[in-house]
């Protein structure tokens, strides 16, 4: 995650991966142009909004594949045995560990996944802006005392989220690549729910001479997109966006000193809104997309105040939204009710003893 001139730390789950403590009231770092990565640290038992180990169910993934060792970021869904992250993470491991209250180097759960136990979405082809990079991860054991996450079943567009991750960090207004200096540790920070990629696409591609025309590109699923604000007009990227194009959305400059966006390695890791009472898991930290490349195409310039960061000021993020997969991860997820278990095991029971008299007739 990137930080802003503050902690303004960027989390962007760029579709590289990697190649990427006590009860207390929600923390409010010092803010400054100066300020480090490890001022957006998240840990163990840590309370925001006053939900005490908001975080403890974020999971840092490392796993194997054919090309080499990687990182993502996941989301223990309520029960304890699922992991929800991106498809991006789960496509083609041979082994992966997942950690959970990891801090200063060190985890507090460790489960593993085997490979048979990741369930892809069936929609996902490799494209990062379907809506369908997301996958659910089954865990060898259940998680216990760790309270996992809740869906948001609602279109969040325009809502403040809190987001999380185990990815690269830097400050916002430097014009470096994000990296794994402050890597020991988990971060946050906070952004806004900015438009559908739809959305945006049906006034930005025309726009800009390429892209899907078919409406059944998106039907996996939805993505959101958010900008990454540092208060001021020239990098509200979104916004400059709809200006130009048309685009029927709204897009402020920012949430201030507490602003961040994804970053590498990010990936899969979640972005929680608030209901009043908990902190719902409304999107899968998917991919990252340059300022100056998105405002390139629609003849605009001046969208990104660090090229060299993949994270800065102007830069843009998407997460595929929750909301558009309840059904298909419920699905995946469900477990029959012990009635249910026995009902089964009754249905069963009596298929055999049919089988067995049919049997016997027949010998």
């Amino acid at each position: 995650m990137n930080f802003m001139h503050s902690k303004h730390f960027k989390l962007m789950a760029i579709a590289a991966m990697l190649a990427a403590g006590a009860a207390q009231a929600t923390p409010t770092p010092q803010t400054g142009n100066t300020s480090d990565p490890s001022n957006w640290r998240f840990t163990p038992g840590m309370a925001f909004n006053g939900v005490v180990g908001a975080l403890d169910g974020v999971a840092k993934l490392s796993f194997t594949t054919p090309e080499g060792n990687y990182a993502c970021s996941g989301s223990l869904l309520a029960g304890g045995q699922y992991v929800i992250t991106a498809a991006h993470c789960a496509d083609d491991f041979s082994k992966m560990k997942v950690e959970f209250g990891y801090a200063n180097g060190s985890a507090a759960v460790t489960r593993n996944v085997a490979v048979g136990n990741a369930v892809v979405h069936k929609a996902w082809n490799g494209s990062l802006d379907t809506g369908a990079d997301i996958a659910i991860l089954k865990l060898d054991s259940v998680v216990t005392g760790i309270k996992g996450y809740k869906l948001s079943t609602t279109n969040d567009v325009g809502k403040d989220y809190l987001m999380a991750g185990y990815g690269t960090t830097n400050r916002a207004d430097v014009n470096s690549p994000t990296n794994w200096n402050d890597g020991a540790w988990g971060h946050y920070g906070y952004n806004t729910f900015d438009v559908v990629s739809q959305e945006f696409n049906a006034a930005y591609y025309p726009a800009a001479g390429w892209g899907p025309d078919d409406p059944s590109y998106y039907a996996p699923g939805a993505t959101y997109m958010s900008d990454f604000d540092n208060g001021t007009a020239a990098l509200n990227t979104i916004g400059r966006i709809a200006e130009v194009t048309g685009g029927a959305w709204t897009s402020g400059t920012g949430l201030g000193t507490i602003e961040s966006m994804i970053a590498g390695g990010d990936s899969g890791g979640g972005d929680f809104v608030w209901n009043g009472s908990e902190w719902l898991l409304s999107g899968v930290h998917s991919w990252g997309w340059g300022g100056d490349s998105a405002c390139g195409d629609v003849g605009l310039s001046g969208c990104d105040n660090a090229p060299r960061n993949g994270s800065s000021f102007g830069d843009l993020s998407g997460s595929t939204a929750i909301y558009s997969h309840v059904n298909w991860i419920n699905t995946v997820t469900a477990v029959p009710e012990p009635e249910t278990y026995a009902m089964l095991l009754a249905g069963l029971a009596m298929v055999g003893v049919a089988r067995r008299r049919r049997l016997t007739s027949q010998s």
